[in-house]
């Protein structure tokens, strides 16, 4: 039979025919089709389904901003100025950030988002103005010369009276979080409050060694620094604070007040994170013992910060020398890890952490205190115990049986009341330190947002930061 003919047949085959319905199968069986169909759009009304096959879905929200804005009750206005004469180079970033607010929008109904432009809209360049949204100043080559301009490229965000402003929006890594933290500031009625304490010697200097933490934190905190007076006894840290960062500094020496008024706030089921090494290391890296005492706090927790110094073959590169002679190297007491608690939530979006000059941290149970361990080093790790060096031309390698995997970072909760996290570098945080591979500040913001605001914002990766004193090399 010829190839032909077969075919001949096969269009010659009937459904119908094939299953033999009768006419009345027929119409039941087409009419429960019609029907289905009919349901399926019905319930698809109003439902946008989209996938987002961006590097790292840019333009899916987070769980914690879709969560904040279910729960909105009043309206919350977005305008984005973008003017309409932005370099070209800038054109795909406009709609980046489009789509971006268009999520917020299809996200909740009590966001609506506006984009005006201050070159065709003279009240809308007056209203940006008025509130703060400056114009941007560039310049690009146009015919073989520089052409500069000016433009607009900022978002106001309003819910009522209330107000707050993304001056310039070139970042579109960081504006979920730039967003949703001003959407949190304004329909919140208060926002709670965090406590630094430790670092009031180089504010009295008119130097800020948190300048870029304290700026990240404004956006979901009120932020200020206490230094517990030694004038009375009576001195206590106010229950109003959520919670506070705890620093162990060079230039502090903790008092038996200081000690006695963290003990109480932490009692009376206060939040901290303590940043504190075993050994003071001063700024011209000379060696001594512990100022900080915070001993007398976290034995309490069965949390004990060892008397050493870690090293590790997972290091950052760091610029060692002066103006005339300068190199770059891998230094070993800035170790870098990845070996995070799997059952702890303080690690969404975390990738890496870095650690300079870190003391390890060992645990025990104590009763009524659930205890853990939150952070490793890698297992190729060791210490400088009793004798030390940290001139990186000089650290020598380590035998094979001194390496292993040291805690780092632990967290202790007390039933009834104090709930602590332990990080084992006081420069943890400090803005000289900060590495553009790492999301130490992220971290932070998780553990604060878990404790000081019930987790709301936890999770929304931010990559704010712009200051990165630790380049890296090519592998080869």
């Amino acid at each position: 039979m010829s190839i032909s003919s077969n075919l001949k047949k096969i269009k010659h085959l009937n459904l119908i025919s094939l299953l033999k319905l009768d006419k009345f199968q027929t119409q039941m069986i087409l009419t429960v089709v019609v029907a289905l169909l009919a349901v399926t759009n019905l319930l698809l009304t109003g439902v946008s389904l989209r996938i987002d096959l961006s590097q790292g879905q840019a333009y899916t929200l987070s769980p914690a901003t879709k969560k904040l804005l279910g729960k909105m009750k009043e309206q919350v206005t977005i305008q984005f100025f973008a003017s309409s004469n932005l370099p070209t180079r800038l054109q795909p970033l406009r709609s980046n950030v489009v789509d971006l607010l268009r999520e917020y929008e299809r996200q909740s109904g009590k966001v609506q988002v506006k984009i005006v432009d201050p070159d065709k809209d003279t009240v809308a360049g007056q209203k940006a103005q008025s509130t703060g949204i400056p114009q941007l100043q560039f310049s690009q080559m146009e015919q073989d010369k520089f052409a500069v301009s000016k433009a607009y490229f900022g978002i106001l965000v309003n819910q009522g009276d209330k107000k707050e402003i993304i001056p310039q929006v070139t970042e579109v890594e960081s504006l979920e979080y730039n967003l949703t933290s001003a959407v949190y500031k304004l329909t919140r009625q208060e926002l709670p409050k965090i406590g630094i304490i430790g670092d009031e010697v180089g504010l009295s200097l008119g130097q800020d060694p948190l300048s870029v933490v304290r700026q990240l934190l404004s956006k979901q905190f009120y932020v200020s620094a206490l230094n517990i007076a030694t004038g009375s006894a009576d001195e206590k840290i106010s229950s109003s604070y959520k919670s506070l960062l705890v620093f162990d500094s060079p230039q502090k020496e903790y008092t038996d007040l200081d000690i006695k008024a963290i003990n109480d706030y932490l009692n009376g089921g206060g939040t901290a994170i303590l940043f504190a090494n075993g050994l003071n290391i001063t700024e011209n890296l000379q060696i001594a013992p512990a100022r900080h005492r915070f001993s007398d706090i976290l034995k309490n927790y069965g949390i004990i910060i060892q008397e050493n110094l870690l090293l590790s073959t997972s290091a950052e590169l760091v610029n060692f020398g002066n103006d005339v002679v300068s190199f770059l190297t891998p230094y070993p007491f800035w170790l870098k890890t990845n070996v995070f608690n799997p059952s702890s939530s303080n690690f969404s979006n975390i990738n890496q952490l870095t650690y300079p000059w870190v003391s390890s941290i060992t645990v025990s149970k104590v009763q009524d205190v659930a205890v853990k361990e939150l952070v490793k080093t890698t297992t190729q790790t060791w210490e400088q115990k009793s004798s030390f060096n940290l001139n990186p031309q000089e650290i020598k390698q380590p035998q094979e049986k001194d390496l292993k995997q040291y805690v780092i970072t632990a967290e202790a909760e007390k039933k009834g009341g104090g709930h602590i996290v332990v990080v084992g570098s006081s420069r943890f945080l400090l803005d000289r330190y900060l590495s553009r591979d790492t999301n130490n500040l992220d971290f932070v913001l998780n553990v604060l947002s878990t404790m000081a605001s019930g987790g709301e914002l936890a999770g929304i990766h931010q990559r704010a930061v712009s200051f990165y004193p630790l380049p890296d090399l090519p592998q080869s």
